[in-house]
């Protein structure tokens, strides 16, 4: 491999629309959004989705005049559902199923209610083995590498599943031979959704990012493992510590009419780091202002760089990594390839926004989070040979919390494009690290199945060991 990481795996203030154009992406002029996106009264009805008994939005998104709104306005519609407080101030998506729940002979979907949330830590042991644990999340994203805060935590990540989703996966899990004993023809129904969310640590009295929401969590203890050639960073089997966390960003994923690939967007809260015009991003500027993960006047070329051990250090004591990470957003909009969509984008930012500003607090905190954009395919068109190149819409999507390190900053040709489906297609399980192959299938658009494969969220990571360690 060229890059000395190994990818490990062993079993996720008010604001109206005026203070979007305020919004310090200096790289673009304001944008004018299409007449009718989003249409009169769409606003007005984002309230219906808070209500305790409101379902996932599934509507079809087909129709004119502007399709491609409507994907946008089926984004926030399914954020507005995800973020709905209960009595208690808790998020609807915290509420739901974790893959903690899926192995357990005891957890339904049903019985699942609010708890804390445990951003667990996924075991280095292999199922039904002495010291294997599951856990809802990870401490390093998708592609193996840590995202570290200003502060030197690691921004850690949890997924939820709604109960759709949560029966449909618990099936045809991989690791008690689900995936390959349920009807090839097995899949999700409409209406089942999954959440991944990112959250950065916050150490004790610190501020979080203005306008964040913060809540209680149990967070994974890490500790090094150092063999004469390798050092790792590990989380230690089944201990954890509470601290605040701040919710950084939210993918909101689900399955609507006509669309069984599932639409893909993403969330992400406003002060995270500059954003650039879709296909304007390069590496010679810089940003005066400061973010939550970006320095003032850090050089672009000096952002969205991955750092692995050694250059990586962790100290066990205080938890912390060092460097911190200086993250960019190379596309403002997910690099949108449709009409008039990066305006349709802004557009239904500021609505939507508008609506949860007027919301009372702590519900009104929601309005502090961008959507960055939508991803999905032609209707009824997804197959066994579906991938990132079959994408519509936001076509480079990229969370910078999720997928700091992967992001494309040009949308065309579309062979060059990464988001969503690059990942999350029929041929995910083909490479499964143990013979034979599993079989292509269209659920193994789902990670969550994954236990043990190299696709399921990692939390390991390697490199060389520094001098000192030979």
């Amino acid at each position: 491999m060229k890059r000395q990481l190994l990818l490990l795996v062993a079993a996720p203030v008010a604001l109206a629309a005026a203070a979007i154009a305020k919004e310090p992406q200096y790289e673009e002029a304001p944008a004018t959004a299409a007449a009718a996106c989003p249409p009169p009264g769409w606003q007005e009805n984002l309230g219906n989705f808070q209500k305790p008994t409101s379902a996932f939005p599934t509507q079809d998104t087909a129709g004119l005049p502007t399709p491609d709104c409507n994907f946008h306005e089926w984004s926030f519609e399914a954020f507005v559902w995800a973020t709905a407080l209960d009595a208690n101030g808790v998020p609807r998506f915290l509420t739901l199923p974790t893959p903690d729940d899926l192995l357990s002979t005891k957890t339904t979907a049903a019985n699942i209610g609010p708890r804390p949330l445990k951003i667990g830590a996924r075991s280095l042991m292999p199922h039904g083995t002495a010291g294997y644990t599951e856990g809802a999340g990870a401490i390093v994203e998708a592609d193996g590498n840590v995202l570290v805060g200003p502060n030197g935590y690691p921004v850690l990540a949890s997924v939820h599943m709604n109960p759709s989703y949560f029966a449909t996966a618990k099936k045809n899990l991989i690791v008690d031979g689900g995936y390959s004993s349920q009807p090839p023809a097995s899949y999700f129904d409409i209406g089942a959704a999954v959440f991944k969310a990112t959250w950065l640590r916050l150490a004790p009295g610190e501020k979080p990012p203005a306008g964040a929401f913060v809540t209680e969590a149990e967070v994974p203890v890490l500790t090094v493992l150092r063999t004469k050639t390798t050092v790792a960073i590990v989380p230690v089997a089944g201990k954890f510590v509470k601290a605040q966390v701040a919710l950084v960003g939210l993918h909101v994923v689900g399955y609507t009419a006509n669309h069984p690939e599932f639409l893909w967007a993403t969330f992400e809260h406003k002060a995270n780091s500059p954003a650039v015009a879709d296909n304007t991003f390069s590496p010679t500027s810089k940003n005066p202002k400061g973010f939550t993960f970006y320095a003032a006047n850090t050089p672009f070329s000096s952002a969205n760089i991955a750092n692995i051990p050694p250059t990586l250090t962790f100290d066990i004591a205080s938890q912390r990594f060092a460097p911190a990470n200086n993250i960019v957003l190379e596309n403002r909009t997910g690099g949108e390839n449709q009409t008039g969509g990066p305006a349709n984008v802004l557009s239904v930012n500021a609505s939507g926004q508008t609506f949860l500003a007027g919301e009372p607090a702590p519900q009104s905190l929601f309005s502090n989070y961008n959507l960055i954009g939508t991803v999905w395919m032609a209707p009824n068109s997804y197959n066994l040979k579906s991938d990132q190149t079959s994408a519509i819409g936001s076509v480079n999507l990229a969370n910078t919390t999720a997928e700091t390190f992967v992001q494309a900053a040009k949308n065309q040709p579309i062979a060059n494009v990464q988001n969503c489906f690059m990942c999350h297609n029929a041929t995910s399980f083909s490479f499964q690290q143990s013979p034979p192959p599993l079989a292509d299938r269209l659920i193994a658009i789902s990670h969550v199945l994954a236990y043990g494969s190299p696709y399921a969220v990692p939390n390991l990571i390697t490199g060389r060991a520094p001098p000192s360690a030979r």
